[in-house]
């Protein structure tokens, strides 16, 4: 076991590799924490009839050293339950609060034990317990000077009662040195208890083995799992994008040999039906340009500092024509806005998002850009007022083959988010007030280099 800098416990799970196993870290807290809320309740519960019985013992109780220990336990043992419940209502589960409770429960039981006739006191065996939580929750080697601390307590025990130098019956229980037989017995029996306690404790760190050793087995077939099946997918993606590359030449070809006919043919139906045929070879081309950009692996990162104010300007500008088309328009408001990146994918980004928002914005509507500073990066959103983003899509609309249009391919936004997330930044689609979607390409003040070359 370790701790991280908060001091929470971890257990060094890795895969044959030597590379952590992702999971397990959740997993432990998660457990954890549920183990240790049931515990919270739990004491609640037992916290009145304890501290009825100590209070009852220190009512009747002569000696002044032991009636005071009790009476300082109590209100200690008390306030201390109900504010560990308060704590973990408002904040909930912290890790270091399993060590620090359980050594506080080692310590008060002992002293407890201590005033209520040391190892004849009828609390003594709750030490089992304690120790096997102990065990199985804090890590080595804490748990073994817990243990020993419990073992020696008992065995100091059984030297006092034995000797009888201080009376450890308390007026409750009768009073005197003890209250068990001869001397011999206080040796054998915390010889005894000693062995269980040993034993409890080496059972308890056997199952917390056990336990991260089926995590640890569950964790690895995962992985390797996903292994293989990523594996699978490069494998699939790679020949699907061979069999993309093999149709564009045929494609090329069809739409060569309907321009040629389109010469000979007369005006009418013949001519109508090849430039339908032209234009869904065009969109197929289109899907399949598309595909291809999704199979292929992102190339490296040219960054360069780069205006994107201006590059919003710039696609504005190539995408006057089709905005005229669509009876829209495109405003850019955007200043100087510097930030370093691959302008060559930033503009593929803008490119399609501005497409995206003129194929749904109605005639007579707005296209918006915005470019501000942000964290150092920049923020550019691209404005619409369409029919706004299906809820029932949500952040669907990113996965591969998912759109709303009737001829998307559903990759350009797959596509755009990847390369956005290359740079370090992110891809976000949201509803904008008084109807419409905002499409916000967030990109960061330093994006990460790694596998890239500057420009």
């Amino acid at each position: 076991m370790r701790t991280d800098s908060d001091g929470r416990m971890f257990s060094d799970w890795t895969d044959h590799d030597g590379m952590p196993l992702p999971g397990h870290r959740e997993i432990e807290r998660e457990e954890l924490s549920r183990l240790f809320g049931r515990l919270v309740w739990a004491r609640l519960f037992v916290l009145p009839v304890l501290a009825g019985i100590a209070l009852w013992m220190a009512s009747v109780e002569r000696t002044p050293w032991r009636r005071a220990v009790l009476l300082g336990v109590v209100p200690f043992t008390v306030v201390f339950f109900v504010g560990e419940w308060v704590r973990y209502r408002r904040h909930g589960f912290v890790a270091r609060a399993v060590p620090l409770n359980l050594a506080l429960a080692a310590l008060a039981h002992l002293v407890v034990c201590f005033c209520t006739g040391g190892l004849d006191s009828p609390l003594v065996y709750v030490v089992l317990p304690i120790a096997i939580l102990t065990a199985v929750f804090v890590r080595a080697p804490w748990h073994l000077l817990t243990i020993a601390a419990q073992a020696a307590a008992l065995w100091g025990f059984a030297a006092l009662g034995a000797s009888g130098a201080v009376s450890l019956n308390p007026t409750a229980f009768g009073g005197g040195a003890r209250l068990g037989g001869p001397p011999a017995y206080l040796w054998v029996h915390v010889l005894v208890l000693t062995t269980v306690l040993v034993m409890v404790g080496f059972a308890g760190r056997s199952m917390r083995r056990a336990f991260e050793a089926t995590v640890h087995r569950a964790l690895a077939a995962q992985q390797e799992s996903l292994r293989a099946h990523a594996e699978r997918a490069e494998e699939l993606i790679a020949l699907s994008g061979e069999i993309a590359h093999e149709l564009k030449n045929p494609l090329a070809s069809v739409k060569g040999l309907a321009g040629l006919l389109a010469t000979s043919v007369p005006d009418g139906k013949g001519t109508e039906r090849l430039a339908v045929l032209r234009r869904e070879v065009d969109r197929m081309q289109s899907i399949l340009d598309e595909f291809l950009n999704f199979s292929r692996p992102l190339v490296p990162l040219a960054l360069g500092e780069t205006d994107v104010g201006a590059l919003c300007a710039e696609v504005a500008a190539l995408h006057e024509g089709m905005a005229r088309e669509h009876g829209a328009e495109i405003v850019v408001r955007a200043g100087s806005v510097p930030v370093r990146c691959d302008p060559r994918k930033v503009k593929q980004v803008l490119i399609n998002l501005v497409q995206n928002a003129l194929d749904v914005t109605p005639r007579g509507g707005v296209v918006e850009l915005e470019a501000a500073p942000a964290g150092g990066g920049a923020a550019i959103r691209v404005l619409d007022r369409g029919r706004g983003l299906d809820p029932a899509l949500a952040d669907a609309v990113f996965t591969p083959g998912v759109t709303s249009k009737p001829s998307g391919s559903g990759l350009g936004l797959t596509i755009a988010r990847s390369l956005a997330r290359q740079h370090g930044g992110d891809l976000a689609l949201r509803p904008r007030a008084g109807g419409g979607t905002v499409a916000e390409l967030s990109l960061p003040a330093r994006p990460s280099e790694t596998g890239g070359r500057a420009a």
